[in-house]
């Protein structure tokens, strides 16, 4: 299982996160990302590479 944290201090809402994500862990609501559906998260870490200002981590819980 893995937790996702976004810092929304430094996110831009750019949906880079939102569109790379292969498990479709995020929905896009107001401007910014947010996680739908974490408990789908691969572990992957796709979003945190695509993330232009490294505004998202993931961790194994």
């Amino acid at each position: 299982m893995f937790q996702i944290t976004i810092d929304y201090d430094k996110c831009q809402g750019d949906e880079e996160c939102v569109n790379a994500c292969p498990a479709q862990v995020y929905d896009f609501e107001d401007d910014k990302p947010v996680i739908a559906r974490g408990e789908d998260c691969l572990g992957c870490e796709t979003c945190v590479e695509v993330c232009p200002v490294g505004a998202i981590t993931v961790e194994e819980v």
